[in-house]
């Protein structure tokens, strides 16, 4: 006759370990993926700069503002279209998930000069 206490699969301890071994596992995968931070002072016709450039699956948050009259940040192949005012930013995020060169431009009606001028790009290269 054995004296050995029952078969116990998984020990409470065991569990504990392997739910924390998948969230620190996680945890490296958030880290390794990169996340800028960006911000963009537009005033009539230009964005303070003509290009932003990010890599393939950063997660970029962008603030934006203005400095003179209402502008919008327009990206059409990431559907962004924010609107700032002087004394109020927009900040918004997205996963620069496709690589490439996009416009980005304002599309407001206030000023004709804007649509015409107001331009710039973002550059998402390959990793």
């Amino acid at each position: 006759m054995s004296t050995r206490p029952p078969h116990r699969p998984f020990t409470p301890v065991f569990v504990i370990g392997l739910a924390l071994t998948f969230v620190v596992q996680g945890a490296i995968v958030l880290v390794a993926q990169n996340r800028r931070d960006i911000s963009v002072t537009a005033r009539k016709y230009n964005y303070g700069g003509d290009e932003i450039r990010v890599q393939k699956d950063d997660l970029v948050r962008i603030t934006f503002s203005v400095e003179d009259i209402p502008h919008s940040f327009t990206i059409d192949a990431y559907r962004i279209s924010k609107r700032a005012e002087p004394g109020k930013p927009a900040s918004f995020e997205f996963r620069a998930d496709r690589v490439g060169t996009f416009e980005i431009y304002c599309n407001l009606t206030i000023d004709d000069q804007c649509a015409q001028k107001m331009k710039g790009r973002l550059v998402v290269d390959a990793k």
